[in-house]
């Protein structure tokens, strides 16, 4: 490789996370958003860079063109779809990686996503790369070939709808979020539909994007209240699609920077879900089922992770003339074979 390639792939490098960050919270899906960077790869190293003075503003323009031209094509995608679509959560790391890091300094709460599907593909880069990146309009502008003033527009119309739309644009106080978060996780866990309900506010907004029942498309969640006690007790005929097996186990992890909730069924991840919460109750809730959506947290969190964990256990018991164990009860009541 020569010098240039070393210099090439160092500075990219070093941009990659924040390229990541930046194609994610235009996509909202983590796959998406690694294609994307991929492609700017390929045309970086095509590229004659021996002019150039800062590679990062180069790749973040890049990044920004291709993930416009990539939302265009899934906005239609989304048009066509049924009712009930829902971006990508990112469950972040036990261990922040770079990514995690990069998309902490520039966080957006899941619920924000969502509504980021409502902006034209302009809009949404405008307001990404200044609320979430801290670039000022000039910058902006270079990037989607407006002037800066036009960029200033877009950004407040953007804000502008997104208030309209109710979006959460400031976040609530981490401690008190944190401790409804574990009410409701307890509720869950407990099968407590009373105090399930009492955790909710009048009129909470519920989204999901599974089948509502079983057996029948997507539809809006009509009733909340049949969604969210649908997550605890026995299933019935009106059972909410996704919970027609027992929930047994919630677990607390962070999703976009903020505190949710796992649902697991027989060891493995079901849901996702996540919270918003306003004035010590939940204002909104939306239930990520899409297995697509669930893989990176399955990966990390699900049962794949386990046996992988129980497999590097009993090759260390082994290493030590130990007897390795051959299954581990997990939730009290799920058994992991690991010679499976």
């Amino acid at each position: 490789m020569t010098e240039q390639g070393i210099d090439k792939a160092s500075a990219f490098e070093a941009a990659r996370a924040r390229l990541i960050a930046l194609a994610y919270r235009m996509l909202g899906s983590r796959a998406e958003a690694e294609d994307v960077v991929q492609d700017v790869w390929l045309k970086w190293d095509l590229a004659d860079t021996r002019e150039l003075r800062t590679p990062v503003a180069w790749l973040t323009t890049i990044t920004t063109r291709l993930a416009i031209d990539r939302l265009r094509h899934l906005q239609r995608e989304h048009t066509a779809r049924a009712a009930g679509w829902l971006p990508e959560p990112w469950v972040d790391e036990l261990v922040p990686s770079a990514e995690e890091l990069a998309l902490r300094s520039a966080e957006m709460s899941y619920g924000l996503m969502l509504l980021l599907e409502r902006l034209k593909p302009d809009e949404r880069a405008a307001f990404v790369l200044h609320e979430a990146f801290d670039c000022d309009y000039a910058e902006i502008g270079r990037i989607l070939e407006r002037s800066p003033a036009a960029c200033r527009q877009i950004v407040h119309r953007a804000k502008t709808r997104l208030r309209r739309e109710g979006a959460p644009l400031q976040r609530t106080d981490p401690a008190a979020h944190a401790r409804l978060v574990e009410r409701l996780r307890a509720a869950l866990e407990t099968q407590d539909r009373a105090g399930l309900l009492r955790l909710f506010s009048d009129a909470p907004e519920v989204v999901s994007d599974a089948p509502l029942r079983l057996n029948e498309p997507v539809v809006a969640a009509a009733d909340w209240v049949d969604t969210v006690t649908s997550m605890v007790g026995a299933p019935t005929h009106a059972t909410h699609a996704m919970f027609a097996s027992r929930v047994t186990h919630a677990e607390v992890l962070s999703i976009d920077g903020v505190l949710g909730i796992a649902l697991l069924q027989e060891g493995e991840i079901a849901a996702l879900l996540d919270i918003s919460t306003s004035g010590g109750r939940i204002v909104s809730l939306r239930i990520v089922t899409h297995g697509a959506h669930l893989r990176a947290a399955r990966q990390r969190f699900g049962l794949s992770a386990v046996v992988r964990l129980l497999h590097a256990l009993r090759g260390r018991d082994t290493s030590i003339g130990r007897e390795p164990r051959t299954s581990v009860a997990m939730c009290g009541d799920f058994p992991v074979d690991i010679d499976a």
